[in-house]
């Protein structure tokens, strides 16, 4: 018989180093200690930093950097793809760069009204943009405060727990209930997820039958044209022929007739030169 141990919590100074061994490790696993204590550390030092003019912001900028892979793993512990941090990146980017560009234009006027301002922040896709990084935003944080999954997954070993046979040392681990909660809210944002790609498929499947149904439509319709075209061309490729043969024909009946009048011309000639 088997059971869960957890390994004791990482502490301030324990965390900064795990996290300092793996600073470029995009495919590892961390936990949630390893995390937190760093992500707390980041945000003080950026903090202090941002009193300092330009060298603080470039400091600043490459510690948010250094986090990324952090985060990643975090993510990889609860046995999630790093995509998400990605796009949770490029909504927040998106988000971003359409603000600056729509706040850049109105200031391109000489001057900017209350009633331009109001524009800016309940333009359509602005506010599309903003729900959409808010909601990754929240899946993200749900993620980032869920415990370590025990068991293995393809990017290694749980980092806090290991299973030990019943006669080693050590007290199972008993799951506390906001660990349970904040699982169960990520489970049900897994289902949310699954559900949502199924549908994904579903319309993708659809509209891909869809469109082979439109595209045979428009073939049968093509053929149909092209067969017409085709018949036409045929019936008055045939009739072009039957003139044209209709034109040598006769045209052959008047050189005959040419050449018989001709011929008589020559007979009479020959027979008024004998007369002589």
């Amino acid at each position: 018989m088997s059971k869960v141990i957890a390994n004791p919590q990482l502490s301030f100074g324990e965390a900064l180093r795990e996290a300092k061994n793996k600073w470029i490790d995009w495919k590892g696993r961390s936990r949630r200690s390893e995390y937190w204590w760093c992500a707390l550390c980041a945000f003080v030092v950026t903090y202090l930093l941002a009193l300092i003019p330009t060298i603080g912001g470039v400091i600043s900028f490459v510690i948010s950097l250094l986090m990324i892979p952090l985060t990643i793993r975090r993510v990889h512990d609860t046995g999630r793809s790093g995509w998400w941090v990605i796009a949770s990146m490029a909504f927040g980017l998106i988000l971003s760069a359409y603000y600056l560009y729509k706040l850049g234009a109105a200031y391109s006027a000489e001057s900017i009204s209350l009633s331009e301002l109001v524009k800016i922040f309940t333009d359509p896709l602005l506010i599309i943009f903003y729900l959409v990084t808010l909601v990754v935003g929240i899946i993200l944080l749900v993620f980032l405060c869920q415990d370590s999954k025990v068991e293995p997954n393809k990017w290694g070993m749980s980092p806090k727990y290991k299973v030990v046979e019943d006669h080693e040392a050590g007290k199972a681990y008993q799951q506390s209930d906001l660990d349970k909660t904040i699982n169960n809210v990520g489970d049900k944002i897994d289902e949310m997820v699954d559900k949502a790609q199924d549908g994904a498929d579903d319309a993708f499947d659809k509209a891909k039958d869809f469109a082979d149904d439109a595209v045979d439509k428009i073939k049968d319709v093509a053929d149909d044209a092209v067969d017409k075209v085709k018949d036409v061309a045929g019936d008055a490729f045939d009739k072009a022929k039957d003139f044209a043969d209709d034109a040598v024909d006769k045209m052959k009946d008047v050189a005959d007739d040419m050449k018989e009048a001709a011929e008589d011309a020559v007979g009479k000639a020959k027979d008024a030169m004998k007369k002589d």
